[in-house]
C-alpha cells in the first residue's frame, strides 16, 4: 500500500519534532555549562535562555552532519562554532576587544566551546553510554572544583557592583552575588539534576543518529541567525560582521576540507546507546563538589586579593586552552598527520 500524502506529511512532522525535541534537550545540557554554572546570580532563570541558545545549537548540529563531522578536531572546530555564534550572534561581546583582537575569540572557545560542547555535550554522554564511571566521577569532580572556584570570584566588589548595575539596567532580575552556602547548595543540585535529566532522556531512544534537516527547517534557522545578528549583535558593534565573517571563514575551510575526506555519516551515530537514571547521578558529585569549595571558601574567608587572583586566572587558562586546542583542530582538520590521528585517538579513547 502506497502512503498517502497525509501519512507522508505526518511522518515528516514527527521526523521533525523528534530532531526539535533532540535540540532542546542538548541545548538544556549545553545551557547548564554556558549559562547556569558561570552566572549563578542570574537565579533560575532557564526558560528563554534555552530558546535562545537552541538556535546555535541547531545550526551547530546541521554543520556536524553537513560536514560530517565524526573525528574529534573538526568536533573542536564546531565547538568554535558554537562559540561564536553564541558570542557573535546572540551578543555583539566577542567584538568588543576590536575586529583584530584574537583573544575574546579564544577565550569563547575554551568556555562555550571546550566546556560546554566537548565536555558537557560529547564527552558525558559516550562515558555515560560507554559506562565509564571512573572517567564520568574524576570529570565530574574535577569540574566541580572549577565550579566551586568559579563562584568565589562573585564575591569581589565589583562584581557585586556591576550585577546591581545589571539590575538597573533591566538586563537581569536578580543581584545578590554573595549566597548562602545552602542557597547555593540547592541552586547547583537542582540545575545538575537539569543536566542528568537531560542526558537520561536523551539516553531513552530519543538521540539522533543522523541530523538530515528539510528545507524548511534549514531556511528557519538561517533566517533567525540573520535576524538574531542584525538586531541584537549589529547594533552593538556595526562592523562586526567583518571578524564574525573571518572566523566563520576559517572554521568553514577547515571544515570543507573535512567533508571532502569524511565519508557520510557524523558523530551522531557513534554516540548512540541507553543511559540509566543510576549512571546520570554520578553527576551530582559536581554540586556536590562545587558547594564543599564554595562553603570552604566562606569559612576560611578568603581575601580579596587571592579571590582577585582567581577572577584573573581563570579567564587566561579557558582563553590559552581555546587557542591551543582551536591552532591543533584546524590544522589537524586541514591535514590530517599520523601523529595527530594517534593524539586524537588516545584523546578518543
Amino acid at each position: 500500500m502506497r502512503d498517502t500524502p497525509t501519512s507522508t506529511h505526518l511522518e515528516i512532522a514527527k521526523q521533525v519534532g523528534f530532531r526539535l525535541l533532540f535540540v532542546l534537550l542538548s541545548t538544556a545540557i549545553i545551557v547548564f555549562f554556558s549559562e547556569k554554572v558561570f552566572w549563578y546570580p542570574q537565579g533560575y532563570v532557564i526558560s528563554e535562555l534555552i530558546l535562545f541558545y537552541a538556535i546555535p545549537v541547531y545550526s551547530c548540529f546541521w554543520a556536524i552532519e553537513h560536514f560530517r563531522v565524526r573525528r574529534l578536531p573538526a568536533l573542536i572546530l564546531i565547538a568554535a562554532l558554537f562559540a561564536f555564534l553564541v558570542e557573535g550572534v546572540l551578543t555583539p561581546v566577542i567584538f568588543e576587544a576590536g575586529l583584530f583582537d584574537p583573544v575574546m575569540p579564544a577565550y569563547f572557545i575554551g568556555w562555550h566551546g571546550l566546556i560546554s560542547i566537548i565536555f558537557g555535550w560529547y564527552l558525558i554522554r559516550k562515558w555515560l553510554i560507554r559506562g565509564q564511571r571512573q572517567r564520568l566521577l574524576a570529570g565530574s569532580v574535577l569540574f566541580g572544583l572549577f565550579w566551586g572556584i568559579w563562584s568565589i570570584t562573585y564575591w569581589l566588589p565589583e562584581s557585586a557592583a556591576e550585577w546591581a548595575q545589571m539590575v538597573a539596567a533591566g538586563e537581569t532580575a536578580s543581584g545578590n552575588t554573595l549566597w548562602t552556602v545552602s542557597e547555593f547548595g540547592l541552586y547547583a543540585h537542582l540545575f545538575t539534576l537539569m543536566l542528568a535529566g537531560g542526558h537520561w532522556l536523551l539516553g531513552q531512544r530519543l538521540w539522533q543518529t543522523a541530523f538530515k534537516m528539510s528545507k524548511g527547517e534549514k531556511w528557519l534557522i538561517a533566517l533567525s541567525l540573520v535576524g538574531l545578528f542584525a538586531t541584537l549583535s549589529v547594533p552593538g558593534a556595526p562592523f562586526g560582521f567583518a571578524k564574525l565573517g573571518f572566523l566563520l571563514a576559517l572554521i568553514y575551510f577547515a571544515l570543507a576540507a573535512n567533508r571532502r575526506r569524511e565519508p557520510e555519516g557524523a558523530v551522531f551515530a557513534t554516540l548512540v546507546g541507553s543511559v540509566t537514571l543510576w549512571q546520570t547521578l554520578l553527576l551530582l558529585t559536581m554540586p556536590l563538589t562545587a558547594t564543599a569549595v564554595y562553603a570552604w571558601a566562606q569559612t576560611s574567608q578568603l581575601s580579596e586579593a587571592t579571590i582577585r587572583i582567581l577572577l584573573e586566572d581563570i579567564p587566561l587558562l579557558q582563553m590559552f586552552f581555546g587557542a591551543v586546542a582551536f591552532l591543533w583542530a584546524w590544522v589537524a582538520t586541514i591535514r590530517p598527520k599520523r601523529e595527530m590521528i594517534i593524539v586524537e585517538a588516545t584523546l578518543q579513547s
